[in-house]
């Protein structure tokens, strides 16, 4: 097995020890995606996140010099290792950084993506081995995606549960324009600002860099095949008459330069109420267009941004979407390389908590990671792993849910003591999610389950309220370890019957359910898209 070293050693003012030989920004063996200005071929330079240098190489190690405007971060993937990739900082100024060591001397294959958009970056070139070269570029995929968005498609937070700011937690692989790229093997193009509105969206989409009037894109550089716009949660408050409005504008604008392009407006419910969500379909009816089509994915991150497994389920909805919408063989995703953090048919996501999200996180929210612990011991009750809380700690998982839906939940726990006990709680919250519960239900287990009995089974059920001022929307699964306990949780299963309500609502009749037209039949309720994520 070859040798890797993949990280950054240090920044030199001069060529790193052992590369030698320097490879020119303009040499035509290098593959560059996303929004570049090559205007000067020697040194080309971007803003938008996703952007990419790609290259095939010979020898054991690597650099490249870089210039950047601030503190960026950048991932550098390895031979398509993407589990053992690393991401860097740049700094301000032009260095060189140390990519790879150790490697085998034969054919590698570097990709660079940048990570942030807090400025821009310049890429002057590789340093390789002396006497090593770049080989042919691998080739460039068939397929096309270009998004827009705000903070969500921005990553926001991508690498944290808890809504951290820091720009070292933000990122874009991982997020969902990524993730939905790679099943198609598709090329992609991420333009998206935290804080954006459909407005200044509108008055940036053209742009290189989002921040410079002077730096417009020719867009017959990249024409994709299907272009998905998020956009609007931060227009919420305003009259939807006004939002309609600049949802036409963009759109008109957006249709002049796609003009044979799919596109989908992509939004969340569970935001706040009159959302973009509730609708998006309307402002595509109005238009007229048979080549625009609307898809919507749930919010459940609460008050946060989605971390990297949240990402995953929305890529899973978009997939589906996007299957279903251009319907031919090229277009039937892959598996994702991000674990799907929204629950399926009904379940919880990880309820054996066997997944893991690139960063760590495993689909279960909570407000404090002390004493909150994703456990391998050899003594999982399936698998090889399981959740444990401890003094008064507690995890979380919301779903969505309709009115009247009867929730089943069964799992697996384990004390340490006899007095030991965990607190199970299903509420129910509306679009407004981060709002109080509309109703709760909560039951306590604990004797005679101790550990040296093994694992104990629990079950609790719960019905969504019917007959409140706002509807349900999401359920909220919690399981808290009393004060003084140590409880072990696995193999969490929750299953859904519509307590003889009718089954499914959709958005419109015979409208695709989270893309996946077989979820909904039927008579349905306009004004509330279908709540349930089903089986592809």
């Amino acid at each position: 097995m070859r040798s890797v070293l993949v990280f950054l050693v240090t920044v030199l003012l001069s060529p790193a020890l052992g590369a030698a030989a320097f490879i020119s920004a303009s040499d035509g063996n290098i593959l560059y995606t996303g929004r570049w200005d090559d205007s000067n071929p020697v040194e080309p330079w971007a803003y938008a996140k996703g952007t990419s240098v790609i290259a095939g190489f010979s020898g054991t190690s690597l650099s490249a010099r870089i210039s950047a405007t601030t503190t960026d971060y950048l991932r550098v993937i390895i031979d398509d290792d993407a589990i053992n990739s690393v991401k860097i900082p740049v700094t301000y100024g032009t260095a060189s950084y140390n990519l790879a060591n150790g490697l085998s001397d034969d054919y590698h294959k570097v990709e660079i993506v940048k990570e942030t958009d807090a400025g821009r970056w310049t890429f002057l070139g590789f340093e390789l081995d002396d006497g090593a070269d770049l080989d042919s570029p691998p080739a460039r995929p068939a397929l096309r995606l270009a998004f827009f968005g705000d903070s969500n498609l921005a990553g926001y937070s991508l690498e944290h549960e808890q809504n951290q700011a820091d720009r070292s937690l933000r990122g874009t692989y991982y997020g969902y324009a990524g993730i939905t790229s790679r099943m198609f093997g598709a090329e992609y193009s991420n333009i998206s600002r935290s804080g954006a509105t459909i407005r200044s969206l509108h008055a940036s989409f053209d742009r290189i860099d989002w921040n410079s009037r002077g730096t417009r894109w020719d867009f017959s550089k990249f024409q994709p095949d299907a272009v998905v716009i998020n956009i609007g949660a931060n227009d919420v408050g305003r009259p939807v008459a006004k939002m309609k409005k600049d949802y036409h504008a963009l759109l008109d604008d957006m249709r002049a330069v796609y003009p044979d392009a799919h596109i989908v407006l992509y939004n969340a419910w569970g935001w706040d109420y009159d959302e973009p969500a509730n609708f998006i379909h309307e402002v595509i009816e109005e238009r007229g267009d048979d080549n625009m089509s609307s898809a919507i994915f749930p919010w459940l991150f609460e008050q946060w941004h989605g971390c990297e497994y949240d990402h995953g389920g929305m890529a899973h909805v978009l997939a589906q979407h996007l299957e279903s919408e251009l319907s031919a063989s090229d277009w039937t995703p892959g598996p994702a390389d991000v674990m799907n953090g929204y629950g399926i048919g009904g379940d919880v996501a990880n309820g054996g908590f066997e997944e893991e999200a690139p960063f760590g996180g495993y689909g279960w929210r909570y407000y404090t990671d002390a004493r909150v612990d994703r456990r391998s011991d050899g003594t999982a009750h399936g698998g090889d792993y399981y959740l444990r809380l401890s003094d008064g700690a507690a995890s979380h998982q919301p779903n969505p849910a309709l009115p009247g839906e009867v929730f089943t939940v069964t799992a697996w726990y384990r004390t340490q003591e006899s007095d030991d006990e965990v607190h199970v709680t299903i509420d129910f919250r509306d679009q407004e999610m981060w709002t109080a519960p509309l109703d709760s239900w909560s039951e306590t287990f604990g004797k005679p389950c101790s550990e040296s009995e093994g694992w104990c089974q629990l079950t609790i059920s719960a019905t969504a309220p019917s007959a409140t001022a706002n509807p349900v929307f999401h359920s909220r699964l919690t399981f808290q370890a009393g004060s003084g306990s140590t409880v072990d949780i696995d193999d969490v299963v929750m299953s859904v019957d519509d307590g003889g309500g009718g089954g499914e609502v959709c958005a419109e009749e015979g409208e695709a359910c989270m893309g996946n037209s077989d979820c909904c039949s039927g008579s349905c309720s306009k004004g509330k898209p279908s709540t349930r994520t089903c089986q592809p």
